[in-house]
């Protein structure tokens, strides 16, 4: 009976962080660039039983009787790396990449990488995030002439009738660590030649928010379930401690 709690309340705690995650993917739904996350489970170790002391069985080994699960937790939370939709805005503020790869940023936590291309021109002519953070180019900090510009398929950037840089466009051998909502740090960046960028275009986010609602409603239909196994193990547990009291 005490192990059915267990369960329960174990369940209930991953489908708690489950929430948590769907809740973000739907909160970033239009989030441009922004990459869906999924929890992982897995069960805890069985537990193998033995029916003991039981006089009708000879030997020293107790026979087996099966096996018993103590539930599920959170193994770990793992990022979709799909891409979203292309979406035309005809903005030349907003940027998209076409093909694989990473616009460079300038943090103060140093260098990270996105694919949300929505970006801004500062007061000081520097090309940057919705957050402020400066676009990188290959020769560093990409500034704007003029306040007007055009990038072509190859990221090279023409303002004020001259080409002042290039996109500085990276990937990754193996898969960046997302941070927040849009941004991402990966180990030994490889500058990319072969990614299009489109101007005028928008990558949307990966996480659908129909999807992402029943999500939701199946673990909100989930939690209450296993909040009704424990109100009722915990009656019986009740009504079994009062009866035996009597005794």
């Amino acid at each position: 009976m005490l192990k059915g709690l267990y369960t329960s309340a174990l369940s209930m705690a991953y489908l708690t962080k489950q929430q948590e995650i769907s809740s973000n993917n739907l909160s970033n739904s239009n989030t441009p660039g922004y990459k869906k996350e999924n929890a992982i489970s897995k069960s805890f170790p069985e537990m193998l039983l033995y029916r003991l002391n039981d006089p009708s069985v000879g030997g020293d080994k107790p026979p087996y009787v099966g096996k018993l699960t103590m539930g599920v937790q959170l193994a770990d939370i793992v990022t979709s790396y799909t891409s979203g939709t292309t979406q035309q805005t005809g903005n030349p503020l907003q940027l998209a990449l076409m093909d694989e790869g990473y616009f460079t940023v300038n943090t103060p936590q140093g260098e990270r990488y996105t694919r949300n291309g929505e970006f801004n021109i500062s007061p000081d002519g520097s090309l940057v995030t919705t957050d402020g953070y400066t676009v990188m180019g290959n020769k560093g900090p990409i500034v704007i002439i003029g306040g007007e510009f055009a990038v072509d398929e190859q990221g090279r950037i023409v303002s004020g009738g001259r080409e002042v840089d290039k996109l500085r466009i990276v990937n990754f051998a193996e898969d960046p660590v997302k941070e927040g909502s849009t941004l991402f740090r990966g180990a030994n960046p490889e500058e990319l030649f072969t990614s299009k960028v489109a101007q005028g275009f928008i990558e949307s986010s990966n996480a659908d928010s129909i999807e992402e609602m029943a999500n939701m409603i199946n673990i909100s239909r989930a939690y209450e379930a296993n909040q009704k196994a424990i109100q009722t193990q915990d009656g019986t547990l009740e009504k079994a401690v009062n009866e035996i009291g009597r005794l």
